[in-house]
């Protein structure tokens, strides 16, 4: 069965000291030189303190009257400057670590790509893309497109976008691989619903509507196509291929349209990982199940697949902010304790 091998030494090479700059993409709304702004970050830093600022001494001054103060003075905004403290220089800590992060791809990417044949482009203006997930919002930029037209059209890339939410726009980021597929597949819109609670829902075309395929299957994803389709989809959607849409791209949304697949996640993934490029090699064996949907599975494919669930598990997960939240909260509530003493006390 064939599959996608990447060269992966680049990604773990050490980085020279004397390594250029990358080129900056400043003009790209949506790049990573626009994330990396000292400006944005300047801006979000201010708005932060005098939100967060004005709303803790707006609570400070609560306690203080609560314990016998006459209101707000000078000891409430001190208190309130304490209490907004690790939120700031979270966000700066955050910016330093982004930075760092964002230069290592920008020296390893290119070389990666080098290896593998592949073209790298750091950051292109995003017109509407095919996908129909990212029809609805408002294009911003692609970011790490890597593309390879001689490996099955193979085209990674990071997709920066932006949608309504109320009266404010928000910016959004999903990563996805897409592939040519050697047959012809019924168009359908694979909809996962394991995606954690906080990402954007899927969408889907509008004149797709649901299809039932089984009811285990039917539990973990939503399958949709056009009306005309519902029976080429379900034969499409074998046993084979149900257990290996759900091992490989269980937490992804998968649109299959003109030919290709589109394997798309709710999150921006780590091209830097050589995980995430093992990854990609299992969607190529993913699409060659999906191109031949009665073949079984073969065995060192399956046993190759589930051998990877613990790195395909922490590739997808939640980054973990437990530690920060839980400094944040014990500052405000020594900031409260405090005004809550100093008050009764003098």
């Amino acid at each position: 069965m064939s599959s996608l091998e990447f060269d992966t030494a680049a990604l773990h090479a050490p980085i020279s000291p004397s390594a250029p700059a990358p080129p900056a993409d400043d003009a790209i709304h949506g790049s990573a030189a626009e994330e990396l702004s000292v400006r944005r970050l300047f801006i979000r830093v201010v708005f932060q303190v005098l939100g967060f600022g004005a709303l803790a001494a707006i609570v400070v001054m609560f306690v203080q009257m609560i314990f016998g103060g006459d209101g707000m003075n000078i000891l409430t905004w001190i208190i309130a400057a304490f209490m907004v403290a690790p939120f700031v220089i979270s966000q700066i800590v955050a910016f330093g670590s982004r930075r760092r992060e964002i230069a290592d791809i920008a020296y390893r990417l290119p070389r990666f790509a080098a290896d593998n044949r592949m073209s790298h482009v750091a950051a292109e203006p995003a017109a509407q893309h095919p996908v129909t997930r990212f029809r609805a919002g408002g294009p911003l930029a692609i970011r790490d497109l890597l593309s390879s037209p001689e490996r099955s059209g193979l085209e990674a890339g990071t997709y920066y976008y932006e949608r309504s939410m109320g009266r404010s726009m928000v910016e959004h980021s999903a990563t996805y691989v897409a592939l040519d597929l050697p047959t012809a597949v019924p168009s359908m819109t694979v909809a996962t619903k394991l995606g954690d609670v906080w990402s954007q829902q899927s969408t889907r075309q509008k004149a797709q509507h649901p299809v039932s395929i089984d009811p285990d299957f039917d539990a973990h994803v939503r399958v949709y196509c056009e009306p005309q389709d519902d029976d080429a989809v379900r034969r499409q959607l074998t046993p084979p291929v149900r257990e290996a849409l759900r091992e490989v791209a269980g937490r992804c949304d998968v649109e299959v349209d003109g030919g290709r697949i589109h394997v798309i996640a709710r999150k921006a993934l780590p091209f830097a990982e050589p995980a995430f490029w093992r990854w990609v090699g299992d969607i190529g064996a993913l699409v060659s199940v999906l191109s031949r949907p009665d073949a079984p599975v073969p065995a060192e494919t399956a046993s190759g697949w589930r051998s990877r669930d613990a790195e395909r598990e922490a590739l997808f997960a939640a980054p973990r902010s437990g530690r920060g939240f839980a400094i944040g909260v014990l500052f405000i509530v020594l900031g409260l304790v405090a005004a809550a003493v100093i008050t009764a006390t003098t």
